[in-house]
């Protein structure tokens, strides 16, 4: 156990999660005489230029706008600095300047959105995070303000990770120790890890001083997930877990701290959907004895699916540092402290309203409007709002779930169909999605949420 948190600390103070504060702490201001900054301002979705924006150093009273063309150039003495946008139509943009060049820098504004009753809006508020076009993603994560992205580049033939501000701008670029590729992998502490299609695992950190991307604690893939995947998260001194049992049906949660081990502080069973399935097994059981007859088939195995994660009890932390386990079968969320005392039960029923199978009725109808609940939750990373998605005819909704009530507050449909891998963070979520120019081709998406 000693060496287990050995190990933990060693991650914190040398690994990934140092890289979440890499670029809050910027190089020094670059000072000159007089430096020209020229750019072109386009629509976010069009990407056509926007003449007519004003352009303004941000706490200063120089300023400039920009020509039919959307060119402008501003002069600015150091850096740090914020250029503001502004624009009849749409949103105020602040973008930073680190360090000056002679090129001509492009930047992207938002169209504002107007709300219509009845009507569901869904291609707006997003851009695209990496926006140069000869490349493609295979797997990114979001680490605090910046994403790691792993593109191929080259006719999609070299691989090759590369890290983000929020901007979408490139604050580095790292070479991948092994090839070919397989996905990145975060764990609970937040550390991001490379994985190769061979099975090895190595941890990516970026340095700021060499702009260097660095690749260390070689492993295998089966060893990480053994050390990482039953930890939810750190709160306190305290890790915690989840263990699901062996016939699926329950849960145990508790926390490894270094003074006690390992605690167990609540347990999960669901004794009403154990019997239910086992009682459908023996029906279908006796029925495939026949040549005609309904065997189990695939609608009663996905039957059985929707049944089977409505046991599994999601659990996430809350704002206030409590634990909150959504037990689906129950239809109610279990808001527990640190210990596992119960603090409170909040009842729910999105995830019954929308079509999901129940003993009373296995093949219920779909809600108004053809969408269904897609047995999926989501926390932002940044404020800890936890959400769920929604599905129709290949196109996604996210809402976010009142921890107080239950209640759903307003949905966003996500702008593209079959969205892959979907993170929120600061209200924003990114998310993975074919190309419209060529389906071969992935982008990285983020896309506002309603608030």
């Amino acid at each position: 156990m000693e060496q287990f948190f050995v190990l933990l600390k060693r991650s914190c103070i040398t690994g990934f999660s140092g890289f979440i504060l890499i670029f809050l702490l910027l190089s020094p201001a670059v000072y000159c005489q007089q430096h020209v900054i020229r750019g072109c301002v386009k629509d976010e979705i069009t990407r056509q230029p926007v003449p007519n924006v004003n352009v303004r150093l941000y706490g200063t009273s120089t300023g400039s706008s920009t020509d039919k063309s959307g060119k402008f150039s501003v002069t600015v003495h150091k850096t740090p600095a914020t250029i503001v946008f502004s624009c009849i139509g749409y949103e105020d943009s602040y973008y930073d300047i680190m360090s000056l060049s002679p090129a001509t820098i492009e930047f992207f504004l938002r169209p504002k959105t107007y709300s219509l009753e009845g009507v569901e809006i869904s291609d707006r508020k997003y851009s695209y995070l990496f926006k140069k076009k000869d490349y493609s993603v295979l797997d990114y994560e979001l680490t605090g303000d910046q994403v790691l992205l792993m593109i191929f580049r080259s006719q999609l033939k070299k691989a090759e990770l590369v890290l983000l501000n929020r901007l979408g701008d490139t604050l580095g670029i790292g070479y991948l120790p092994e090839q070919p590729p397989s996905c990145l992998y975060k764990d609970f502490l937040q550390n991001v890890h490379y994985i190769s299609k061979n099975g090895a695992a190595y941890q990516c950190y970026f340095e700021k001083e060499s702009g260097k991307m660095h690749f260390l604690y070689k492993t295998t893939m089966d060893s990480l997930m053994d050390h990482t995947e039953p930890f939810l998260f750190k709160m306190g001194e305290r890790i915690y877990f989840l263990e699901r049992q062996p016939n699926g049906f329950g849960a145990a949660i508790g926390y490894y701290s270094k003074e006690a081990g390992k605690q167990y502080i609540s347990k999960c069973f669901n004794e009403r959907k154990m019997k239910e399935y086992f009682d459908d097994q023996r029906f279908y059981s006796r029925w495939n004895d026949f040549s005609s007859g309904g065997g189990y088939d695939e609608y009663e195995a996905r039957a059985h699916q929707l049944f089977f994660w409505s046991t599994i009890f999601p659990v996430v932390r809350t704002k206030d540092s409590q634990i909150a386990v959504f037990d689906f079968a129950n239809d109610i969320i279990n808001i527990l402290d640190g210990d596992g005392e119960l603090v409170r039960t909040i009842p729910i029923t999105f995830h019954k309203d929308q079509g999901t199978p129940t003993a009373e009725n296995p093949s219920p109808s779909l809600s108004v409007n053809g969408w269904h609940w897609g047995n999926q939750l989501y926390t932002d990373s940044y404020n800890l709002d936890v959400y769920t998605v929604f599905l129709k005819n290949g196109m996604t909704r996210l809402h976010e779930i009142n921890m107080q009530t239950g209640e759903l507050e307003t949905g966003t449909v996500l702008p593209f169909p079959f969205p892959r891998k979907i993170e929120i963070y600061k209200g924003e979520a990114c998310f993975l999605c074919k190309d419209t120019g060529d389906e071969q081709k992935w982008k990285l998406v983020k896309c506002m949420l309603n608030p």
